[in-house]
């Protein structure tokens, strides 16, 4: 009989009800607005034999298509389902779950037994995430496949190099659910070990990236570069407008074109407590804000590549952008939240034994609240 560590039970419980929180999107989730419009794709692929070749349309331009991988993605729980849209949250759901039991391994290349899991319990009952994470949109499945690219990179370091290629695989699909993941490139590039890997395994991603992204490529040569010309439009300047900056910084500047620079950065603090406190508060964002460059000033130089690159690196390429920002589009962050927020745990345990039992209930009372707030929050329908 298979005997289990007592980190591996706690793992294993996490991810137990990490699962059981998610399937309560069976709750509340109708099939309505880009679902209702997504699940009738996915319907046309599996009984059509319809096969898109684009994905679907960017919210910051209309004209701009992602690649159509999330279709076909979709389409595996149409299949299995029989065309009831609750295959779909189950299917993501499970998907998410095993996130979540990735993610504790790849927490461990960086940080302690003890701390991984406590990052793995905040993405698993994190409010937010569990919403994102129980809700079949395309955007949504980012966080999963980040840290499904995140554990690559891991096995990368350790000399497993086929992971490499999986690797690349992750990247398309990520590119073909957002287009902001393209942010993250370079991060990657930071991350591994660029000069030890053989030329066979970035040819093997390579091919594997493109066979995955053809459809999407066929479209834009054959169509005078189209989708192209309307990704690259993106970043380009917004119009003008005549906004009070007053209700700006109260509205976050959410769907606006203007101060767009300070808008992206309270963007980039917003997405870290709504991970965290599922909140929106002005005063809290800037308190993270102030939280966040501390820290990164203070982590160790190991831990300081990834958590410095992931978030630096996007935040500057944000800087360019001044068209419409929403929320979703900085779920590339995830799981930076959970990490920064853990290590500020720990400079409370160096206090003394006051200062560890201040951390420990802060960290219960976090996991309680989220999880309440989670459940209050399934009297609202979703779609």
């Amino acid at each position: 009989m298979l005997k289990l560590k007592n980190h591996q039970k706690t793992l294993l419980l996490i991810c137990s009800f990490g699962l059981i929180f998610r399937l309560l999107g069976l709750i509340n989730t109708t099939l309505s607005g880009d679902f209702a419009y997504h699940w009738h794709m996915a319907g046309g692929i599996i009984t059509k034999g319809i096969y898109p070749l684009l994905g679907p349309a960017a919210s910051m331009d209309n004209s701009f298509h992602l690649g159509p991988l999330y279709y076909y993605l979709l389409a595996i729980p149409y299949f299995f389902g029989k065309g009831n849209y609750h295959a779909a949250i189950i299917f993501f759901s499970l998907l998410s779950t095993f996130s979540i039991f990735v993610f504790y391994y790849v927490c461990q290349n960086w940080f302690t037994v003890p701390q991984s899991l406590k990052m793995t319990a905040l993405y698993a009952f994190s409010s937010y995430m569990i919403a994102v994470q129980s809700f079949p949109w395309n955007p949504y499945i980012l966080p999963a496949f980040i840290i499904f690219s995140l554990y690559c990179i891991v096995q990368s370091l350790k000399g497993k190099y086929i992971f490499v290629t999986l690797l690349f695989l992750c990247f398309s699909i990520l590119l073909q659910a957002h287009a902001t993941t393209l942010f993250l490139l370079p991060v990657f590039a930071i991350l591994l070990p660029i000069r030890k890997i053989p030329l066979r395994f970035y040819a093997a991603g390579l091919v594997v990236f493109l066979l995955f992204l053809a459809p999407w490529i066929f479209t834009d040569l054959t169509t005078n570069f189209s989708q192209t010309r309307a990704g690259l439009a993106i970043f380009q300047a917004g119009k003008t407008e005549q906004c009070s900056f007053l209700n700006y910084i109260v509205n976050h500047g959410h769907g606006e074109r203007c101060f767009s620079q300070i808008r992206n950065s309270l963007f980039i603090s917003r997405i870290f407590t709504m991970s965290l406190f599922n909140t929106q508060n002005i005063l809290i964002v800037f308190l993270a804000l102030f939280t966040i460059i501390i820290l990164l000033l203070q982590t160790d130089l190991l831990q300081r590549k990834l958590i410095f690159s992931w978030i630096v690196i996007p935040t500057v390429f944000f800087l360019f952008y001044s068209s419409n920002v929403y929320l979703h589009y900085f779920l590339i962050l995830i799981p930076m939240p959970f990490f920064l927020f853990v290590l500020l745990l720990e400079k409370l345990n160096k206090l003394g034994k006051l200062g560890q039992k201040i951390s420990t209930a802060i960290f219960f009372a976090l996991i309680i609240f989220n999880i309440g707030s989670y459940l209050f929050s399934l009297q609202t329908p979703r779609g």
